[in-house]
């Protein structure tokens, strides 16, 4: 099993990331199974695509279901009840711990000649399938096809960043709407993280946070570790900031820092 490593990840710039934070605003949005097309919408205003599907993986049970599919009733039902077994997500969500995976972390991964037949007949050419970890092994599935393949690259990291906020919103609608959210104890943020997670939140890396509060980066690595465990053990910062803004609601950011701002004495490269 060949997985991509982190150098496939290619930060957004100030720009995407306000196209981002208006895309997590969107997400925050739906709140019942009617809005569940909302959320490929709102992925479309950001990679333009033809199919889009959504729906839950449990681990434990192995048991796929989709909530929402454009793709058509008949390879809706063939994927849903077969084809989902050589998705290379739904296998990494099986065979590994990460929180957030995609198609293009498993490329190695042979496809039955039946699966790709399908995907032709179905008019099915470019693909992207990304997988949200979620608590009790409980997971939530993405699917868009037919966009610019060109775009996959940028596509694979807006997912990355964005996965955990469609999650929480997959999850907000279908099953927690059920069954009730699990409990999980949450830990109040001290100032100094609240602070951070808005700069975090806004797209500045670590580097550039350090610059901003006049901390060293080891300081602003360690209060985002414990942010990570007070927020269940989360397993990056874009999933700290979908945790954070669902449960402090809290979408303003402060005022904008330009790269001028850093001093070029002492800029180095972005971590």
């Amino acid at each position: 099993m060949i997985l991509r490593g982190p150098e496939s990840f290619q930060y957004p710039s100030r720009k995407e990331f306000q196209h981002l934070g208006e895309i997590m605003h969107q997400v925050r949005s739906v709140q019942h199974r009617d809005h569940l097309p909302m959320l490929a919408a709102s992925i479309g205003s950001l990679v333009p695509h033809e199919f889009s599907a959504s729906g839950t993986f449990d681990v434990s049970k192995k048991h796929f279901l989709i909530g929402h599919s454009s793709y058509g009733e008949e390879h809706t039902h063939l994927y849903e009840s077969q084809g989902y077994r050589w998705d290379p997500a739904i296998h990494l969500l099986q065979a590994t711990q990460i929180g957030t995976v995609s198609s293009e972390d498993l490329l190695d991964m042979e496809i039955p000649k039946e699966v790709v037949n399908l995907k032709l007949d179905g008019g099915i050419k470019e693909c992207l399938t990304v997988g949200v970890r979620g608590v009790l092994g409980m997971c939530t599935y993405f699917a868009f096809s037919n966009f610019d393949q060109r775009l996959m690259n940028k596509f694979e990291t807006m997912m990355q960043i964005l996965g955990p906020h469609l999650h929480l919103a997959y999850m907000r609608t279908t099953s927690w709407a059920d069954h009730g959210q699990p409990s999980l104890k949450q830990l109040a943020l001290t100032d100094r993280e609240e602070e951070i997670m808005r700069w975090v939140a806004e797209g500045k890396t670590n580097w550039e946070i350090s610059i901003i509060l006049h901390l060293s980066l080891n300081t602003i690595k360690f209060h985002l570790k414990n942010v990570y465990q007070k927020f269940g053990g989360v397993e990056n910062r874009w999933a700290a900031v979908a945790q954070w803004q669902s449960l402090s609601s809290n979408l303003i950011l402060p005022y904008t820092v330009t790269r001028q701002d850093i001093s070029p004495k002492t800029k180095r490269p972005l971590r």
